[in-house]
């Protein structure tokens, strides 16, 4: 039985996962390979995601950012699952480690995200 691949995005792949869709979607790979990710509406919805992510990243905070990053996550993961085969999704992932390597570790929304996060979990200690 073959293996299926993961479409699952993690916070900490979020911003390379959104950068390399777009890249794509414009691409001649893209045009050439059988998806459907170069749809009008497939576009749409990833730049939708990334001035959502940007949107957050710079008015959000506490809950609904947590909330605005999981809600993106699950987006990316259906635009991906609905246009995206198997190879593209392991060149997806091929990506991602380059881009994590070359970066170092540095990610804003990541950063951000887990900041937030422990911010949360120190408040909630605090009330009680």
């Amino acid at each position: 039985m073959a293996r299926v691949a993961s479409t699952k995005i993690e916070v900490q792949d979020l911003e390379y996962v959104i950068e390399y869709l777009l890249v794509f979607t414009v691409s001649r790979r893209a045009y050439s390979s059988d998806t459907t990710i170069t749809k009008g509406k497939n576009r749409v919805k990833l730049l939708q995601a990334a001035l959502t992510l940007e949107k957050a990243m710079l008015e959000l905070r506490n809950q609904e950012y947590l909330n605005a990053v999981d809600r993106i996550c699950v987006d990316i993961e259906g635009v991906m699952s609905a246009t995206l085969g198997t190879a593209e999704i392991q060149k997806l992932r091929t990506a991602i480690r380059q881009k994590r390597y070359k970066n170092n570790g540095f990610n804003r929304a990541l950063g951000e995200y887990q900041s937030t996060k422990s911010f949360l979990e120190r408040k909630l200690i605090n009330n009680y």
